[in-house]
């Protein structure tokens, strides 16, 4: 995809609302199904209502789905285990029960959200069993939008004192994902560009134009994931 014009709708797979970036959920499926094909264990840890969830049962994967809200979850395919995120102590149980149990781990839209990130990455590494795969996402603060944001507002696109409304409040680069993953003992580790940010993304007369505008003849000078709304980082628990 080369341009996007307009907003963005928002995205259901069979009813259940998509709580992420247009196309990151695709993405997700379209990776795993290289790495780790169905029939495989998958974790999906901050499931939300499960539109995930439903679209991996779906290919055939064995979800078991882990939030906080029972209710909310809609999926009825996979198996789901209730965990208040905001107990330490209770993810640490959660985390300990199942070390080495599943063939997928997925952190989709959660570490921007966790005071250490690097804990975060060690203890969804200890639940994969030898051989398996682990699978985050997060905003892509390297983006040429957050890039341009950074130049003039002195802070990164997706985090700032909106944003800590819905609890963004660690920011992590390609490159820290990259080295927190390698230090997690992980291999054929591969950080790409996810989500819906091409070169041209217009969505009216405001902020977002202006940017494009200054931004577009910038690319030639820019390295890195400069598309892409989020990142998505994978790496494999290798075998003994």
């Amino acid at each position: 995809m080369i341009f996007h014009f307009g907003t963005k709708k928002l995205d259901y797979y069979k009813g259940l609302l998509i709580k992420a970036d247009l196309n990151l959920h695709s993405q997700i499926g379209a990776r795993l199904a290289q790495l780790q094909p169905a029939p495989a264990q998958v974790l999906d840890f901050g499931a939300g209502e499960g539109a995930l969830s439903l679209r991996l049962a779906d290919a055939g994967y064995q979800v078991t789905a882990v939030d906080i809200d029972a209710p909310s979850f809609k999926c009825k395919t996979a198996k789901f285990v209730p965990l208040d995120f905001n107990d330490q102590s209770a993810v640490d149980a959660f985390v300990a029960a199942h070390q080495g149990q599943f063939d997928v781990v997925l952190g989709i839209e959660v570490i921007e959200h966790i005071e250490s990130p690097w804990g975060y990455i060690r203890s969804l590494t200890s639940m994969l069993r030898p051989g398996g795969i682990i699978l985050i996402t997060t905003p892509n603060i390297t983006s040429w939008l957050s890039r341009f944001r950074f130049l003039f507002a002195g802070r990164f696109q997706h985090f700032g004192e909106a944003q800590l409304s819905y609890g963004h409040i660690a920011p992590i680069t390609p490159w820290e994902l990259d080295l927190v993953l390698k230090r997690s003992g992980l291999t054929e580790i591969a950080v790409v560009s996810a989500g819906t940010l091409p070169p041209i993304f217009v969505t009216g007369f405001d902020q977002v134009l202006l940017a494009n505008i200054f931004m577009l003849p910038l690319r030639l000078f820019m390295s890195g994931l400069v598309d892409g709304w989020c990142i998505m980082a994978t790496g494999r628990k290798p075998q003994p």
